[in-house]
Protein backbone atom coordinates (compact mmCIF):
# COMPACT_ATOMS: atom_id res chain seq x y z
CA UNK A 1 0.00 0.00 0.00
CA UNK A 2 1.57 3.39 -1.14
CA UNK A 3 0.32 6.28 1.61
CA UNK A 4 2.13 8.98 -0.30
CA UNK A 5 -0.87 9.57 -2.49
CA UNK A 6 -2.91 9.93 1.43
CA UNK A 7 -1.25 12.14 2.36
CA UNK A 8 -1.12 14.23 -0.76
CA UNK A 9 -4.84 14.20 -0.27
CA UNK A 10 -4.67 15.16 3.23
CA UNK A 11 -2.31 18.37 2.23
CA UNK A 12 -4.52 19.11 -0.48
CA UNK A 13 -7.71 19.28 1.85
CA UNK A 14 -6.36 21.32 4.48
CA UNK A 15 -7.28 24.85 5.02
CA UNK A 16 -5.69 27.83 7.11
CA UNK A 17 -7.51 29.35 9.89
CA UNK A 18 -7.56 32.29 7.94
CA UNK A 19 -9.25 30.98 4.95
CA UNK A 20 -11.61 29.24 7.13
CA UNK A 21 -12.68 32.58 8.55
CA UNK A 22 -12.77 33.77 4.76
CA UNK A 23 -15.12 30.68 3.34
CA UNK A 24 -16.94 31.28 6.38
CA UNK A 25 -17.80 34.90 5.81
CA UNK A 26 -18.43 34.24 2.38
CA UNK A 27 -21.07 31.05 3.37
CA UNK A 28 -22.87 33.45 5.67
CA UNK A 29 -23.23 36.20 3.06
CA UNK A 30 -24.28 33.95 0.07
CA UNK A 31 -26.73 32.24 2.65
CA UNK A 32 -28.40 36.01 3.42
CA UNK A 33 -28.33 36.83 -0.26
CA UNK A 34 -30.65 33.41 -0.93
CA UNK A 35 -32.76 34.33 2.48
CA UNK A 36 -33.39 37.61 0.87
CA UNK A 37 -34.33 36.55 -2.38
CA UNK A 38 -36.59 33.53 -1.10
CA UNK A 39 -38.01 36.59 1.34
CA UNK A 40 -38.16 38.85 -1.90
CA UNK A 41 -39.83 35.76 -4.50
CA UNK A 42 -42.47 34.69 -2.28
CA UNK A 43 -44.73 38.01 -1.82
CA UNK A 44 -43.75 38.35 -5.71
CA UNK A 45 -45.55 34.62 -6.19
CA UNK A 46 -47.98 35.40 -3.65
CA UNK A 47 -49.23 38.23 -5.67
CA UNK A 48 -48.97 36.49 -9.27
CA UNK A 49 -51.54 33.71 -7.83
CA UNK A 50 -53.81 36.04 -6.59
CA UNK A 51 -54.17 37.87 -9.66
CA UNK A 52 -54.10 34.51 -11.60
CA UNK A 53 -56.82 32.66 -8.98
CA UNK A 54 -58.93 35.78 -9.94
CA UNK A 55 -58.94 35.07 -13.56
CA UNK A 56 -59.73 31.68 -12.64
CA UNK A 57 -62.97 32.70 -10.79
CA UNK A 58 -63.63 35.13 -13.42
CA UNK A 59 -63.78 32.42 -16.09
CA UNK A 60 -65.83 30.20 -13.54
CA UNK A 61 -68.30 32.97 -12.84
CA UNK A 62 -69.03 34.29 -16.26
CA UNK A 63 -67.77 31.98 -19.27
CA UNK A 64 -70.90 31.60 -21.27
CA UNK A 65 -72.25 28.19 -23.06
CA UNK A 66 -70.83 28.22 -26.17
CA UNK A 67 -69.70 25.64 -28.67
CA UNK A 68 -66.60 24.92 -31.44
CA UNK A 69 -65.15 22.71 -33.46
CA UNK A 70 -62.84 19.90 -32.66
CA UNK A 71 -60.55 18.12 -34.59
CA UNK A 72 -58.92 15.00 -31.97
CA UNK A 73 -56.04 12.64 -33.24
CA UNK A 74 -55.60 9.51 -30.74
CA UNK A 75 -52.90 7.22 -30.79
CA UNK A 76 -51.89 4.14 -29.21
CA UNK A 77 -47.61 3.72 -29.46
CA UNK A 78 -45.85 0.92 -29.40
CA UNK A 79 -41.71 0.78 -29.39
CA UNK A 80 -41.90 4.44 -30.37
CA UNK A 81 -44.11 3.40 -33.57
CA UNK A 82 -48.16 4.11 -33.91
CA UNK A 83 -50.34 1.14 -33.49
CA UNK A 84 -53.39 2.62 -33.56
CA UNK A 85 -54.37 5.94 -34.43
CA UNK A 86 -58.13 7.44 -34.68
CA UNK A 87 -58.89 10.87 -36.07
CA UNK A 88 -62.34 12.51 -34.88
CA UNK A 89 -64.24 15.87 -35.92
CA UNK A 90 -66.63 17.06 -33.26
CA UNK A 91 -68.87 19.65 -32.47
CA UNK A 92 -67.58 20.38 -28.63
CA UNK A 93 -69.99 21.92 -26.53
CA UNK A 94 -69.49 23.80 -23.01
CA UNK A 95 -72.48 24.25 -21.25
CA UNK A 96 -73.51 26.05 -18.14
CA UNK A 97 -75.78 23.51 -15.79
CA UNK A 98 -78.61 25.41 -14.00
CA UNK A 99 -79.14 22.36 -11.70
CA UNK A 100 -75.62 22.17 -10.99
CA UNK A 101 -74.88 25.54 -9.57
CA UNK A 102 -73.95 26.95 -12.94
CA UNK A 103 -71.16 24.04 -13.28
CA UNK A 104 -69.40 23.87 -16.61
CA UNK A 105 -70.22 20.57 -18.25
CA UNK A 106 -68.58 19.39 -21.20
CA UNK A 107 -69.75 16.83 -24.17
CA UNK A 108 -69.07 16.58 -28.12
CA UNK A 109 -71.37 15.21 -30.97
CA UNK A 110 -69.65 13.16 -32.92
CA UNK A 111 -69.39 13.83 -36.45
CA UNK A 112 -66.89 11.60 -38.52
CA UNK A 113 -64.43 9.23 -37.36
CA UNK A 114 -61.38 8.39 -39.63
CA UNK A 115 -63.08 11.10 -42.10
CA UNK A 116 -65.95 8.76 -42.39
CA UNK A 117 -69.53 9.94 -40.92
CA UNK A 118 -69.84 8.61 -37.21
CA UNK A 119 -73.52 7.05 -37.91
CA UNK A 120 -74.80 5.81 -34.24
CA UNK A 121 -71.52 3.40 -33.75
CA UNK A 122 -70.08 4.09 -30.22
CA UNK A 123 -66.82 6.12 -30.62
CA UNK A 124 -63.42 3.87 -29.33
CA UNK A 125 -60.21 5.88 -28.93
CA UNK A 126 -57.32 4.09 -27.87
CA UNK A 127 -57.17 7.47 -25.20
CA UNK A 128 -59.65 9.97 -24.32
CA UNK A 129 -59.41 13.33 -22.05
CA UNK A 130 -61.89 15.66 -20.68
CA UNK A 131 -61.69 18.52 -18.43
CA UNK A 132 -59.49 20.84 -20.14
CA UNK A 133 -62.22 23.35 -20.42
CA UNK A 134 -63.94 22.61 -16.64
CA UNK A 135 -61.23 22.25 -14.46
CA UNK A 136 -57.50 22.34 -15.68
CA UNK A 137 -57.22 26.02 -14.18
CA UNK A 138 -59.49 25.16 -11.17
CA UNK A 139 -58.09 22.66 -9.79
CA UNK A 140 -54.66 24.05 -9.89
CA UNK A 141 -54.90 27.68 -10.09
CA UNK A 142 -57.32 28.90 -7.64
CA UNK A 143 -58.16 30.03 -4.46
CA UNK A 144 -59.18 26.61 -3.42
CA UNK A 145 -56.84 24.72 -3.73
CA UNK A 146 -53.86 27.37 -3.21
CA UNK A 147 -52.55 25.18 0.23
CA UNK A 148 -52.23 22.06 -1.82
CA UNK A 149 -49.41 23.40 -3.95
CA UNK A 150 -46.27 24.73 -3.95
CA UNK A 151 -45.24 27.54 -6.29
CA UNK A 152 -41.78 28.22 -7.67
CA UNK A 153 -40.35 30.14 -10.72
CA UNK A 154 -39.41 28.14 -13.68
CA UNK A 155 -35.54 28.60 -13.72
CA UNK A 156 -35.47 25.68 -16.29
CA UNK A 157 -37.63 27.73 -18.77
CA UNK A 158 -36.93 29.40 -21.69
CA UNK A 159 -36.74 33.33 -21.41
CA UNK A 160 -40.02 34.69 -23.71
CA UNK A 161 -40.79 38.20 -23.43
CA UNK A 162 -44.11 39.10 -22.10
CA UNK A 163 -44.08 36.04 -19.68
CA UNK A 164 -43.39 34.13 -16.90
CA UNK A 165 -42.89 30.42 -16.18
CA UNK A 166 -43.38 29.05 -12.68
CA UNK A 167 -43.44 25.30 -11.48
CA UNK A 168 -46.01 23.79 -8.62
CA UNK A 169 -45.72 20.76 -6.88
CA UNK A 170 -48.44 18.52 -4.56
CA UNK A 171 -47.86 19.50 -0.72
CA UNK A 172 -47.79 15.66 0.24
CA UNK A 173 -48.71 17.00 3.79
CA UNK A 174 -51.43 18.98 2.78
CA UNK A 175 -53.14 16.49 0.80
CA UNK A 176 -54.62 15.18 4.25
CA UNK A 177 -56.82 18.29 4.05
CA UNK A 178 -60.29 18.21 2.61
CA UNK A 179 -59.41 20.81 0.03
CA UNK A 180 -57.07 19.13 -1.40
CA UNK A 181 -58.71 15.26 -1.48
CA UNK A 182 -59.16 15.32 -5.46
CA UNK A 183 -55.52 16.37 -5.27
CA UNK A 184 -53.25 13.21 -6.53
CA UNK A 185 -49.68 12.24 -4.45
CA UNK A 186 -46.83 12.59 -6.29
CA UNK A 187 -48.61 15.65 -8.88
CA UNK A 188 -46.25 18.07 -10.64
CA UNK A 189 -46.54 20.79 -13.15
CA UNK A 190 -45.94 24.47 -14.69
CA UNK A 191 -47.76 27.08 -15.95
CA UNK A 192 -46.85 30.25 -18.17
CA UNK A 193 -48.43 33.37 -17.76
CA UNK A 194 -49.09 36.26 -19.41
CA UNK A 195 -47.46 39.07 -17.95
CA UNK A 196 -49.80 42.43 -18.79
CA UNK A 197 -52.29 40.32 -18.46
CA UNK A 198 -51.89 37.79 -16.11
CA UNK A 199 -53.86 35.13 -18.14
CA UNK A 200 -52.53 31.74 -18.26
CA UNK A 201 -51.53 30.83 -21.82
CA UNK A 202 -49.93 27.17 -21.12
CA UNK A 203 -50.70 24.85 -18.19
CA UNK A 204 -49.55 21.07 -17.57
CA UNK A 205 -49.38 18.78 -14.99
CA UNK A 206 -47.77 15.44 -14.63
CA UNK A 207 -48.78 12.64 -12.46
CA UNK A 208 -48.48 8.56 -11.58
CA UNK A 209 -50.11 6.86 -13.66
CA UNK A 210 -49.78 2.84 -12.69
CA UNK A 211 -51.44 0.37 -14.83
CA UNK A 212 -51.76 -2.89 -13.30
CA UNK A 213 -48.36 -4.20 -11.84
CA UNK A 214 -46.19 -1.28 -14.05
CA UNK A 215 -45.84 1.56 -11.61
CA UNK A 216 -43.66 3.19 -13.70
CA UNK A 217 -45.91 4.88 -15.80
CA UNK A 218 -46.91 9.15 -15.66
CA UNK A 219 -49.63 10.37 -17.13
CA UNK A 220 -49.37 14.18 -18.66
CA UNK A 221 -51.76 16.57 -19.95
CA UNK A 222 -50.96 20.50 -20.95
CA UNK A 223 -53.81 22.89 -22.34
CA UNK A 224 -52.45 25.96 -24.31
CA UNK A 225 -54.90 28.98 -24.17
CA UNK A 226 -55.75 31.92 -26.08
CA UNK A 227 -58.16 35.01 -26.50
CA UNK A 228 -61.58 34.61 -27.66
CA UNK A 229 -64.33 36.63 -28.44
CA UNK A 230 -67.58 35.46 -27.45
CA UNK A 231 -70.32 38.25 -27.95
CA UNK A 232 -67.96 40.61 -27.93
CA UNK A 233 -66.39 39.79 -24.56
CA UNK A 234 -62.86 38.55 -24.50
CA UNK A 235 -61.98 34.61 -22.68
CA UNK A 236 -58.64 32.63 -22.93
CA UNK A 237 -60.23 29.43 -24.30
CA UNK A 238 -58.28 26.37 -25.05
CA UNK A 239 -56.99 26.41 -28.47
CA UNK A 240 -54.89 22.80 -27.78
CA UNK A 241 -55.30 20.18 -25.32
CA UNK A 242 -52.67 17.49 -25.36
CA UNK A 243 -52.62 14.14 -22.89
CA UNK A 244 -50.08 10.94 -23.13
CA UNK A 245 -49.18 8.53 -20.62
CA UNK A 246 -45.03 7.08 -21.15
CA UNK A 247 -44.00 3.88 -23.14
CA UNK A 248 -42.70 1.39 -20.62
CA UNK A 249 -40.90 -1.73 -21.88
CA UNK A 250 -44.33 -3.45 -20.27
CA UNK A 251 -47.05 -0.90 -21.45
CA UNK A 252 -47.57 0.96 -24.68
CA UNK A 253 -47.88 4.36 -24.98
CA UNK A 254 -51.02 6.98 -25.67
CA UNK A 255 -51.34 10.50 -27.08
CA UNK A 256 -54.34 12.66 -27.35
CA UNK A 257 -54.18 15.66 -29.09
CA UNK A 258 -57.35 17.47 -29.67
CA UNK A 259 -57.64 21.37 -31.45
CA UNK A 260 -60.16 23.92 -31.10
CA UNK A 261 -61.48 26.63 -33.26
CA UNK A 262 -64.37 28.44 -34.19
CA UNK A 263 -66.18 29.18 -31.35
CA UNK A 264 -69.74 30.98 -31.22
CA UNK A 265 -71.63 31.40 -28.20
CA UNK A 266 -74.51 28.62 -27.41
CA UNK A 267 -77.84 29.51 -26.35
CA UNK A 268 -80.99 27.33 -25.88
CA UNK A 269 -84.06 27.88 -28.09
CA UNK A 270 -87.28 28.14 -26.51
CA UNK A 271 -90.76 28.27 -27.94
CA UNK A 272 -93.39 29.95 -26.44
CA UNK A 273 -96.91 28.28 -27.21
CA UNK A 274 -99.68 30.75 -26.92
CA UNK A 275 -102.38 30.22 -24.36
CA UNK A 276 -106.04 29.96 -24.81
CA UNK A 277 -108.99 31.72 -22.43
CA UNK A 278 -109.91 27.91 -20.95
CA UNK A 279 -108.98 24.52 -21.17
CA UNK A 280 -110.44 22.27 -24.26
CA UNK A 281 -112.74 20.50 -23.42
CA UNK A 282 -112.59 16.51 -23.83
CA UNK A 283 -114.30 15.39 -26.34
CA UNK A 284 -118.43 14.38 -25.51
CA UNK A 285 -119.06 10.58 -25.56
Amino acid sequence: MNYSSSANVNSDMHTSPRRRHVLSVCMLACSAVAAAHAQQSKPAIDQMLSRVEANTEQYKASVPSFVCDEHITSQEIHEGKTRHETTVDALFRVSRSASQGGALTESREIKTVNGKPSGDKKLNMPIAFSGGFSGALAKFLSADHHSCFDYQPDSSAPRQAGAEAYTFTAREAALKEPACSSIQPGTSGKFVIDSASMQVTHIERTVPNPVGKDRDILGTAAVDFAAVTLNGQSFWLPVTITAFTTETPKTDGFRFTAHYSNYHRFAASSVILPTTDSPTSPPSE
